[in-house]
């Protein structure tokens, strides 16, 4: 996940039902514990839906400025069609929406915040 925002997990835990404070630790290799991330609960919701994050890799096969024609993401129109509304990551920060579907192979077009070179992914 990018270092700035807001990310919501899932944990087995007690119940709570107020906006309780969360720490997260890691163990470093001495024993040590370091503190990694700062949070509140949200309350339980019998509605919220627990999706699995996958990561999608494509690579861009044409490049203007902050447009890119992407490929080998997705192998249909209908797929990009169904994702349109998720953001898009670069290995290097670069942010991104999808704006449309090209043809039927797979390739779509999708504007960045910044130009990208030919080595994001």
């Amino acid at each position: 996940l990018p270092g700035t925002g807001s990310c919501v997990a899932s944990a087995y835990a007690p119940i709570t039902w107020g906006p309780g404070p969360v720490l997260l630790m890691q163990k470093q290799k001495s024993g040590a514990l370091t503190l990694v991330a700062v949070g509140s609960t949200l309350p339980p919701n019998a509605n919220r839906i627990i999706l699995k994050r996958i990561v999608l890799s494509g690579l861009p096969f044409k490049i203007h400025k902050r447009k890119a024609t992407i490929r080998f993401m997705f192998y249909s129109p209908e797929d990009i069609r169904w994702f349109k509304a998720v953001e898009l990551w670069t290995k290097f920060g670069r942010r991104g929406i999808i704006r449309e579907p090209l043809g039927t192979h797979g390739y779509m077009k999708a504007t960045f915040d910044q130009p990208i070179a030919h080595h994001d992914t």
